[in-house]
């Protein structure tokens, strides 16, 4: 079992499914995986936010760990209390770790 880290930047009406599919194949062959939301993808991350509402339910149901980075969040005007729920707010140096220690395999989209 391989550790995948996603990191998306896209949001999920310019593509930024991509992500979110190759998860759940990933997940059905039981490797971990971490979704990293950045740029535009923290859209997804946003409450009430249709085209996101149905990636973060898929995500829940495959057991996906979800990471927004703070900075976009904050230059997208999306605050924590608008973030949904199972989504956790990061930053550039988790995302370094994960990168550089925490994971086998990673992808950026």
């Amino acid at each position: 079992m391989a550790q995948y880290l996603l990191v998306e930047s896209k949001s999920p009406l310019e593509g930024g499914e991509h992500a979110f599919e190759l998860a759940k194949q990933l997940r059905e062959l039981r490797h971990n995986v971490t979704i990293y939301l950045v740029q535009d993808a923290v859209f997804a991350a946003r409450k009430r936010f249709e085209a996101g509402e149905k990636l973060l339910a898929e995500a829940k149901t495959h057991n996906l760990t979800l990471l927004a980075d703070e900075i976009s969040l904050r230059q997208r005007g999306i605050t924590k209390e608008r973030l949904s729920e199972g989504v956790r707010v990061s930053n550039a140096d988790e995302l370094i770790d994960l990168l550089m220690e925490k994971s086998d395999k990673a992808i950026w989209h």
